[in-house]
């Protein structure tokens, strides 16, 4: 996370002094204090030079006539208020060494606040006098597609990346152990558990009742716009009330009060998933009136699960495959009553009702420690039961990614076993499995269509397939395949819509290296371009992005076999890499060969960069 910072070129000079720093030297007459303290946070900074750092902020210019600013103060930027260009982002390792004293000045409650900095003041924070006009409207709209964009890129990037850590910071430590000693489990033996809290939570969760209600109010005229929409958000509504998994708050428990949060929530639309299309989802990271967030008050919590490309290479060594899913993973997971509070929602299902007050009484999607306490409670589910079934112990450890299963057997029979351990080992913790699939029709027999992940329990539907972790997987031919469908833009191409062509792109195995590199290299272009985020791109660009676009079907042609070895065989890894001026990568295969002299060769996995 980086902290941005805007320094006007006329106030301030940077001069590198090689690897050494840089000194910053003031040209207007600052105080010598000021002079100081910019040279004392300077020893220890160095920065890269890019041609741009980013596009110019604010998105427009606000209008600051009523705000009342000291005349005698030192800004750091007197014209922080109209649009220009970022001269410098400073990471958050010395973003606060910027702030050596603590002087705050708050101009009015709708204002952002004065901060003394070793720049000279800065204006911080948000403000809600802005004037009412379309253009406010169309920045909020921008700023919601960036935050939907990084979000597409960063999952792209960590797929490619490939990084991981054994190693907890301090914060990930304390959270770990704020779990072990506040999980329980009730008499049926459904876990709860209590929302890990920042250090100053009570300060920082504000009043955030006023904007939750407006939110919920746009929310019912969209869906007085789409009936299909609405029919299917009530539908999800109903069921949640009625599985017990949000209730009116209840005066005799203490759980009226008006301390609290309240989570805005919208919905998202899946047309390809084959259970929910409409999912509602809660927004934890909704600002309170003390500028702060449920999520900014909570801990995110470590990562606890394997990562994706050691489950998926597990997935690839069993002959014998077997898939399945949690069914409503978050929601088996129950939240301690003096929590549930912070899991308030507004809702109604008739303009003719009352606006009511529901608290969500499960782990909730969209709050920040959600994933960690969900995928946590598999991990302790795995430590209480898991002795008394070998078989799926390992695998509810380690085969699980969210609640996602991708696990394996060396025989029908073994798989038979591993699939009723599975199954019993989940219910004691109060999940539920589904969706089960396998490359043979004898594992799922015995199981309802319903808790089948195929169109049939009988035979293999022709060329059928399903999601494996997001990879395409024909459990007939038990052959891994890859969908080429991205979503195209259908106007001018931009830099944006490019990225986000190109993001959807997902092979965490690098089975397709060669076809996502050219993408790679083509987001690396784009920058060399000095291209804004919608401005139509080069000629030159736009037609490399054409015919790649083109050739980009021919992946839907392409597999690769799930199984990679010989049953009962010797392994051998052979690793080749490689590099150009124009990129650089590795790539692993897997030899076996059995007692008999046959020999399988496969790629297991492979990754690329391009070159700096």
């Amino acid at each position: 996370m980086a902290q941005m910072l805007r320094l006007k070129r006329k106030k301030v000079n940077v001069q590198l002094q090689g690897a050494g720093g840089i000194s910053i030297k003031a040209k207007d007459s600052v105080s010598t204090q000021i002079r100081s303290r910019k040279t004392q946070f300077a020893r220890d900074v160095e920065f890269l030079v890019l041609p741009q750092v980013t596009a110019d902020l604010p998105d427009q210019s606000v209008p600051i006539d009523d705000w009342s600013i000291p005349s005698d103060l030192f800004l750091a930027d007197p014209n922080f208020h109209k649009r220009s260009g970022i001269d410098m982002i400073i990471g958050v390792s010395h973003f606060f060494a910027c702030f050596t004293s603590s002087a705050k000045i708050r101009l009015a409650s709708d204002l952002p606040e004065l901060v003394d900095s070793v720049f000279g003041w800065i204006v911080a924070g948000s403000g809600s006098q802005v004037p009412s006009s379309p253009e406010v409207v169309q920045c909020s709209l921008t700023a919601i597609c960036i935050n939907s964009l990084e979000e597409s890129l960063e999952r792209f990037w960590q797929i490619e990346e490939n990084l991981s850590s054994s190693d907890y910071s301090v914060e990930e430590r304390e959270c770990e152990e704020f779990y072990t000693n506040t999980v329980t489990r009730d008499v049926e033996g459904r876990y709860m558990v209590r929302l890990p809290r920042q250090p100053h939570f009570d300060e920082m969760i504000g009043n955030s009742k006023p904007a939750a209600l407006r939110r919920f109010k746009l929310l019912e005229e969209r869906l007085k716009r789409d009936s299909d929409l609405k029919q299917e958000y009530h539908r999800f509504m109903s069921e949640y009330i009625s599985l017990g998994h949000m209730r009116l708050p209840n005066p005799q428990d203490g759980s009226a009060t008006e301390n609290g949060y309240y989570l805005p929530h919208h919905p998202v639309v899946k047309a390809a998933c084959t259970t929910t299309k409409v999912r509602v989802v809660f927004n934890g990271s909704a600002k309170t009136d003390t500028k702060y967030s449920l999520n900014d008050a909570l801990r995110v919590g470590p990562v606890v699960q394997d990562d994706l490309l050691s489950i998926m290479l597990r997935f690839r060594i069993y002959p014998i495959a077997l898939v399945a899913d949690m069914e409503k993973m978050y929601r088996q997971i129950r939240v301690h009553p003096n929590d549930t509070p912070y899991q308030r929602i507004f809702w109604r299902f008739s303009d003719s009702e009352p606006i009511h007050t529901y608290e969500l009484l499960t782990v909730t999607y969209g709050l920040a420690p959600s994933s960690f306490l969900a995928t946590r409670t598999l991990q302790q589910l795995a430590a209480d039961e898991g002795s008394n079934y070998p078989l799926a112990e390992p695998i509810l450890r380690k085969g699980f990614y969210v609640d996602d299963c991708l696990g394996g057997a060396q025989s029908i029979s073994e798989a038979l076993q591993l699939r009723a351990q599975l199954e019993e080992l989940c219910k004691r913790g109060g999940f539920v499995l589904r969706k089960w699939t396998s490359n043979k029709l004898e594992v799922p027999q015995g199981l309802t269509q319903d808790q089948i992940g195929t169109q049939s329990s009988l035979t293999f539907t022709p060329n059928e397939a399903i999601k494996a972790l997001g990879i395409g997987w024909e459990p007939e031919a038990d052959t891994l395949c890859f969908d080429s469908k991205i979503d195209q833009p259908n106007e001018r191409l931009t830099k944006r819509s490019i990225l986000s062509s190109i993001s959807q792109l997902f092979d965490p195995l690098g089975l397709i290296t060669p076809i996502v590199i050219r993408g790679k290299m083509l987001m690396q272009d784009l920058w060399l371009a000095q291209c804004d985020w919608d401005q139509q791109v080069p000629p030159s660009i736009q037609d490399r992005w054409n015919k790649y676009c083109t050739e980009l079907p021919a992946i839907a042609e392409f597999r690769v076999n799930r199984y990679a070895l010989f049953p009962r065989s010797c392994v051998q890894l052979h690793t080749f890499s490689d590099a150009s001026e124009a990129a650089y990568g590795a790539c692993i295969y897997a030899r076996s060969f059995d007692p008999v002299g046959n020999i399988r060769v496969q790629l297991l996995a492979a990754k690329s960069r391009v070159a700096p």
